[in-house]
């Protein structure tokens, strides 16, 4: 029962504490490139809840809207200047170009609306190699917090914010919201992936992989050699449970009540890199040093192994001790006599019979 109670509570202290962000990244870094595209994925749902008679309910209609934006380096040149200020702050790296799409399904029901929201930002990178094998890691976490209005068939379109969508194709409905704190989750900002750079590599999981030695791997440009697969947003019972990001709000319009909720996911990375890799940091910047042979990942570990065996060690001291111990007490015990000494005790008569005989009839007690 005790057990029990301590695990849950383990389970309750990793729920209160993980932080939960909202992009996946997935990228792939051959040796000795001049350049990577890395992809980012940016996924957000926000659900307005109304009564089915609610002035909100007949703003917003039964009519389902699809907004679609591709995005290249023509429309969003303000978003790589706006990346490429970010990164200047802190990495080597820099922006040369960027493909990507914007999605948002608006889907109207009964008693709420839902808006679906899907970002994919590819942009093509370069600058990452410091050295012959030292590979700048700071390039994978970056805020955007302004405005990044690229053009559409809506016109200049901000895809940084949610409430874009609706002023696109729901004026009446954003304009009916827009004195309330229903706002504060429709300006929300998407483009945030500093949540992975927060989390230093050296607490990612690693792996070195042979699986680039296998010919299929050469479409993504590895050459054969062994890769290092670094990782994060793995959920287990040890590392953490998977949490979303939610926020709530409630609201009131005119009389009538409402609430509107906003949820993404929590960060998921996987970074490939060609190479036996280990993190290190130089002038408090991370990188990452590449080498062709596996590197000695023991130091911690060294330190470690004389304690653990120092620690054992003392307890077979502390154990050969209470043997020894306990069986000199055992032999004592049934060799010794530990009450009273025998010659300490005599006799005494206390009473006589008729005839001739004299019975002695004796107790003991001490002198």
């Amino acid at each position: 029962m005790l057990r029990r109670i301590f695990l849950a509570g383990i389970l309750l202290a990793s729920l209160s504490f993980l932080p939960a962000h909202a992009v996946q990244l997935d990228a792939a870094i051959p040796k000795n490139s001049e350049e990577f595209v890395p992809s980012f994925q940016f996924t957000r749902i926000i659900s307005i809840q109304y009564d089915e008679n609610s002035q909100l309910s007949e703003l917003v209609g039964d009519k389902k809207y699809n907004v679609r934006i591709d995005l290249d380096s023509e429309n969003s040149a303000i978003l790589i200047d706006l990346i490429n200020a970010e990164l200047e702050k802190k990495s080597f790296v820099r922006v040369s170009g960027i493909d990507g799409v914007y999605s948002a399904i608006v889907i109207p029901q009964q008693n709420s609306v839902s808006i679906e929201f899907k970002i994919i930002l590819q942009p093509v990178m370069y600058g990452h190699f410091v050295g012959d094998s030292t590979l700048d890691s700071e390039w994978r976490g970056f805020e955007i917090p302004d405005v990044v209005a690229v053009s559409s068939e809506y016109g200049m379109y901000d895809i940084n914010s949610p409430k874009s969508v609706l002023l696109a194709v729901m004026p009446n409905v954003l304009d009916y919201l827009s004195d309330s704190e229903a706002m504060r989750l429709l300006e929300l900002k998407f483009l945030d992936t500093s949540g992975l750079s927060d989390l230093p590599l050296s607490k990612w999981e690693s792996m070195f992989d042979p699986t680039a030695k296998m010919s299929e791997t050469q479409e993504y440009g590895f050459s054969g050699g062994v890769i290092t697969n670094y990782s994060m947003g793995i959920c287990s019972v040890y590392l953490g449970l998977c949490q979303d990001r939610s926020y709530a709000e409630e609201f009131t319009i005119h009389g009538e009540r409402y609430s509107i909720k906003s949820i993404e996911s929590q960060d998921d990375a996987t970074i490939i890199i060609e190479g036996y890799v280990q993190e290190s940091r130089h002038g408090g910047v991370e990188m990452l040093s590449i080498a062709d042979s596996a590197p000695d990942r023991g130091n911690e570990n060294d330190t470690q192994v004389p304690i653990m065996y120092a620690m054992s060690g003392a307890g077979v001291a502390l154990a050969v001790g209470f043997f020894i111990w306990s069986d000199k007490k055992s032999k004592k015990t049934s060799t010794e006599q530990t009450g009273i000494d025998p010659k300490s005790l005599c006799a005494v008569p206390i009473g006589s019979s008729a005839g001739s005989y004299q019975t002695n009839r004796v107790t003991a007690h001490l002198e």
